[in-house]
């Protein structure tokens, strides 16, 4: 039992007494007077000790349900509180990532929680709707990903907004089933088959040919790709720093902060770059366009591409033409990653190019295309090497040796 009195957020100035009564909790607005906040917690305590305080009737006391701090709700007094998508997701996320998190609200979260105070909702619940996913075939990234949904949301809510003592969705995990197999392996094409492609664009789509050479030669993803600006190109190092993404016609940063990044160019494509800008300050003399394009890959009004309509006008009828297997763009991200994995680059150098957080992620991602043969001669260990710096230790050195 305890009532205890907290300024929320810090610093606002509004106070606030949180009671917490066998297992039920119940928050209520003062206003800006501390010295009466803290006189009405004693005043609280004491009933509490008397047994004639009724916490269900204190309508000022109830805490927002999770649909109502989602979305924003009002306070007996009619004070308008904003809701977690407006307060912090809408601020604080990517565009992608709130739209992602929106569909998850609306689609499994709220409809199994929305109607629970925020109190109520346990680490067992957040279990329980874990159980129910998969067995709704739910795969466990999309589940994985409705636990951190809900858990940011949770996060919040404990603090600074002090609803909650604790995160119920910290720590829970999400399991992968063994059997489970990705929604779609990597397509890589063979190095035959990227220099079809290749010379289809070159020939019938000769306008988009630097851009699917640039995506064969760095592993740029597709929206990093159309969100090159010239500045982020360094012909004299021959690099390309990495710092925007275009994602659902928003110009944005890279996935994660590991995504921000310097990529090398090989000779080919840097000469390829080099005659794309010579032939664009041309074109800027014959449009009448006051300076060069900022876009490395722009569109006839000198902005950037817009993917939606490059994927059925241009990459579609490409495939079509090259007569090979169906592709997506993203599969000339895998198909830098696995060329360059196949010959004996280094796992980790590939890895930070590819602007992964870790080498687990490429291995994890690229493992059936590491080379399969061994580099080294194990029989090597059946002969004696005299030149060798290890040498067994004493029985006495052995007896001193920790670990």
């Amino acid at each position: 039992m305890g009532v205890k009195v907290r300024e929320k957020p810090p610093g606002s100035g509004v106070w606030w007494i949180f009671i917490n009564h066998h297992g039920r909790r119940r928050a209520k607005k003062v206003g800006t007077d501390e010295k009466l906040a803290r006189d009405m917690a004693r005043k609280t305590e004491a009933r509490l000790v008397l047994g004639d305080l009724d916490l269900d009737a204190e309508n000022g006391s109830r805490i927002p349900t999770l649909k109502q701090y989602v979305n924003g709700w009002k306070e007996g007094d009619g004070t308008l509180n904003p809701g977690w998508l407006d307060k912090y997701a809408r601020l604080a996320l990517k565009r992608s990532t709130c739209d992602s998190y929106e569909k998850l609200l609306n689609g499994h979260i709220l409809p199994e929680l929305g109607s629970l105070p925020l109190n109520q909702i346990t680490s067992r619940l957040v279990g329980d709707l874990i159980v129910k996913k998969f067995k709704q075939g739910l795969r466990s990234q999309s589940i994985k990903n409705i636990k951190n949904c809900l858990s940011s949301i949770l996060r919040y809510a404990h603090r600074p907004d002090g609803y909650i003592e604790g995160n119920p969705a910290r720590g829970i995990h999400v399991p992968k089933p063994e059997l489970e197999v990705p929604k779609r392996e990597p397509d890589p094409l063979t190095w035959e088959d990227r220099q079809v492609l290749e010379d289809c664009f070159q020939e019938h789509f000769p306008k988009y040919y630097p851009l699917v050479l640039a995506g064969f030669r760095t592993g740029l993803r597709i929206g990093e790709l159309i969100g090159l600006q010239w500045q982020d190109i360094d012909f004299r190092h021959r690099l390309i720093y990495v710092s925007r993404n275009v994602s659902r016609g928003k110009v944005t940063t890279p996935k994660s902060r590991s995504g921000v990044r310097q990529v090398r160019m090989t000779s080919q494509l840097a000469e390829e770059l080099e005659a794309l800008l010579t032939g664009r300050k041309e074109e800027k003399l014959k449009r009448g366009w006051t300076e060069v394009p900022a876009w490395v890959f722009c569109n006839e009004q000198g902005g950037y591409l817009n993917y939606y309509n490059f994927i059925p006008r241009v990459w579609n009828r490409a495939m079509e033409k090259s007569k090979l297997r169906r592709r997506t763009p993203h599969d000339m991200r895998h198909t830098y990653a696995t060329l360059r994995l196949s010959k004996g680059d280094s796992l980790a150098e590939v890895s930070k190019e590819m602007g992964h957080s870790t080498p687990d992620i490429t291995y994890r991602t690229y493992y059936k295309w590491l080379p399969k043969e061994s580099r080294t001669d194990i029989d090597e260990l059946d002969n004696p090497q005299p030149s060798a710096t290890y040498t067994q230790p004493t029985k006495e050195e052995g007896a001193n040796h920790v670990g």
